[in-house]
């Protein structure tokens, strides 16, 4: 993530003087080959863009048949190639910036996390978002995405079946529930998946950090009897061997080698996380005051920042 501070003054200074109405258009019907129901919302920007020759309105997408959900902006025009540099600003949520997929005509980028871009639209009356193209000057467009929150309530049994979250509010209220209710709900959620999404770009190059384990099951067997698949976050790996700690949904998993048994930690339960050693000899974190691993050839300030989430785990688990 990078943080430019006249690019941010920029989208508040177009947002805060936007006041034009939201105009969502609602698709919904029943998919046969899938025996689905699905809802497509579209929304045109509040702004047009020169792009070439001629002055070009972005749309923004939402797709949900209750098993999969996509949130894509078409920019109207070629934009990218397979990756494209996408920028946002939300307000509440500040500035973000990440590589989307594109469409192979290369118009069209889908979100990397289209439910916490979701959880984050519904709280939040608008969305600055741009491209930075590889053959032409970036695209920013600007959305009102006002009166999404009511479309999705109208349609809740789709968006229920996708998100248990959606479901825990649609049951709690019989009307369509006020932006602050949204928040009370979605913020923990928000919170950890920022605090994540942060954490992976910041450990993304360092190879011992692997998150996406789903390709590295062989080497979690061994683990399975103390987690339920499909609650990994990531895994460190110092010795590419079945050693290693895993972080999941709610709990470490550490494994070390002359050890049968996994030390299994908790969040809810941590109490204590130090930090300890330096540069030569490397890092260990310790929690409630028990060695937990060692991070060799990893600098200070990384490990500092899995400290953080560590803790932020744990407050969140426990408040929760």
């Amino acid at each position: 993530m990078h943080h430019r501070p006249f690019t941010i003054l920029l989208i508040f200074i177009n947002i805060a003087l936007c006041n034009i109405n939201s105009d969502w258009k609602v698709d919904t019907g029943y998919d046969n080959d899938r025996n689905k129901r699905y809802i497509l919302l579209s929304n045109s920007s509040t702004n047009e863009e020169r792009i070439i020759s001629e002055r070009i309105t972005g749309e923004f997408r939402i797709y949900c048949d209750g098993s999969s959900l996509k949130l894509l902006i078409d920019w109207g025009l070629f934009a990218n190639e397979s990756l494209g540099n996408v920028y946002y600003y939300i307000r509440d949520y500040g500035f973000w910036e990440e590589n989307w997929e594109m469409s192979r005509n290369g118009r069209i980028s889908y979100s990397e996390h289209p439910f916490l871009l979701l959880s984050q639209l519904i709280t939040s009356d608008s969305l600055a978002i741009g491209i930075r193209p590889k053959y032409s000057n970036e695209i920013r467009f600007y959305f009102n995405n006002s009166g999404l929150i009511d479309i999705i309530y109208k349609n809740k049994e789709i968006f229920s079946t996708y998100s248990d979250k959606f479901k825990q509010v649609f049951d709690a209220y019989n009307t369509t529930p006020e932006k602050q209710d949204l928040k009370n709900v979605f913020g923990d959620y928000i919170s950890r998946e920022m605090d994540l999404r942060e954490l992976k770009v910041s450990l993304s190059k360092k190879d011992r950090f692997i998150f996406s384990p789903f390709w590295f099951e062989s080497k979690l067997d061994h683990l399975k009897p103390y987690y339920i698949a499909g609650e990994n976050i990531f895994y460190f790996n110092k010795w590419l061997k079945k050693k290693g700690t895993l972080f999941t949904t709610d709990k470490l998993i550490v494994t070390k080698l002359f050890k049968k048994e996994p030390t299994v930690i908790p969040y809810k339960e941590i109490k204590k996380v130090e930090l300890k050693g330096n540069d030569l000899i490397g890092y260990r974190i310790l929690i409630n005051d028990k060695y937990l691993t060692h991070f060799s050839k990893i600098e200070k300030n990384k490990i500092t920042e899995l400290k953080n989430f560590i803790v932020s785990r744990s407050l969140n688990e426990k408040s929760s």
